[in-house]
């Protein structure tokens, strides 16, 4: 495509024209060639012909089988859904195109064939949008491609990844259907193929939708739009499941009517333990951490007031399954509210720590006030070091937290004797220079 763009800058339209023919050829052999690599049966007929007229060379069989292959290219690409059939009616408009600018007796009055600029430029827009920016990926094999990937042990969670491998450079055809296919999965939980769970095939779909939002938020939107009435139709641990696996995506929120959103907001409401002292299963802390969301809170009324009932241990909990800027503000409860010495020490670690990288120097100091408070806290063998795990954290606020740490050593040491060992000197080791 370079020749034919300074072709064209240079003012030679023909040429452009020309060149451009010459480039969608060669990719076009290029890539079945590599399919056939891959042990692609029709591609594999189209090698075979390529080598015996490149085996023949110039001579007369050699040309002939070149102009065959020619010709039938773009029926061969279609058929192996390298492009589609639109793209292969513009394609051979281009073809055609191309034989007058090289044979421009083809005329009946014998005048030169002069194409337009437009012409020009829109036969290489064709050619780069259908099919030189796309790998040699089938339309049906970038689909089992994605479903072999979404299988796999080895799963990439990257949204640059799935974005690139599945989406930005797959023709809109496939993509829809990939999306459509994500979606379907990642709502109702379907049976996939057996060497994965419904569940896992659901969550693992559920990121991809993720990554895909990032390309295109619309066609997400509709392909969540189609398969929404399965939502409706399976039980209420799947449509947790579905609500906390898609939470994030504000198309989900958007389309939710209200019959199911009264059945989530009943749903969540459901999920309160019955004592304090009763633990939240992983599922049920994971349906409850959708409460770090924006529009979840608005559509579903209940959702922050069950997670506020919540005991300290169950609130951390949902608090470890995502680490969200909307928990920064439970931190300092959750300390005031440690439920002895190995309670304050897991809550620390799993719903304090991971915040401090989220924390204002207030949100910071209320965490150190109350954590110096509260005499579990203060005295759990476990918290000197997770003191200076927080401490090595909140890095980013170095230039202007020192004193609020020095504060919260005068406070541990106005409570505690000289001889106790809660008196924080590993922190005080790693807060010097």
């Amino acid at each position: 495509m370079e020749e034919a763009l300074r072709c064209y800058h240079a003012g030679a339209l023909r040429a452009a024209i020309g060149q451009t023919w010459i480039a969608v050829v060669a990719d076009l052999t290029e890539k079945i060639v590599r399919l056939a690599d891959e042990g692609d049966g029709d591609a594999n007929d189209f090698h075979t012909q390529l080598e015996s007229a490149q085996a023949a060379g110039l001579a007369t069989d050699g040309v002939t089988n070149m102009q065959a292959i020619e010709r039938s290219i773009l029926d061969i690409a279609a058929k192996m859904e390298l492009i589609d059939t639109i793209a292969a009616r513009e394609l051979e408009r281009l073809r055609q195109d191309r034989h007058l600018c090289v044979h421009p007796s083809l005329r009946r009055l014998g005048e030169a064939y002069q194409p337009l600029p437009e012409s020009a430029r829109a036969h290489m827009a064709t050619a780069q949008d259908s099919l030189l920016i796309h790998p040699p990926t089938q339309g049906r094999k970038v689909i089992d491609d994605f479903m072999a990937h979404v299988t796999e042990p080895q799963f990439s969670t990257s949204p640059a990844y799935l974005l690139g491998a599945f989406f930005a450079r797959v023709r809109p055809t496939a993509r829809r259907k990939i999306v459509d296919l994500a979606a379907k999965h990642a709502l109702a939980k379907l049976p996939g193929p057996p060497e994965i769970s419904p569940i896992l095939l659901a969550d693992r779909t559920a990121e991809c939708l993720h990554a895909f939002t990032t390309g295109d938020s619309a066609i997400v939107a509709a392909s969540l739009k189609k398969s929404l009435d399965r939502l409706s139709k399976v039980d209420g641990q799947q449509q947790l499941r579905a609500a906390a696996r898609l939470a994030e995506l504000d198309a989900f929120w958007d389309l939710l009517d209200a019959p199911l959103t009264a059945r989530l907001d009943e749903l969540i409401a459901g999920l309160a333990p019955s004592s304090p002292w009763e633990l939240l299963t992983p599922d049920n802390a994971e349906a409850l951490s959708v409460v770090r969301v924006t529009q979840a809170r608005a559509v579903l009324p209940r959702l922050e007031i069950t997670f506020g009932a919540l005991s300290a241990v169950n609130r951390a909990q949902v608090m470890a399954r995502h680490v969200a800027p909307y928990f920064v503000s439970y931190v300092p409860e959750l300390l005031a509210q440690a439920p002895g010495w190995r309670g304050a020490e897991e809550i620390t670690r799993t719903a304090v720590v991971p915040y401090g990288p989220l924390m204002t120097v207030e949100d910071l100091q209320a965490a150190l006030t109350a954590w110096s408070a509260d005499v579990d806290c203060r005295t759990a063998g476990g918290m000197r070091n997770l003191a200076v795990k927080l401490y090595r954290v909140t890095a980013h606020l170095r230039s202007v937290d020192q004193e609020v740490w020095e504060a919260f050593l005068t406070d541990v040491r106005a409570l505690e004797p000289e001889q106790s060992m809660y008196r924080y000197t590993e922190l005080e080791a790693a807060m010097s220079p």
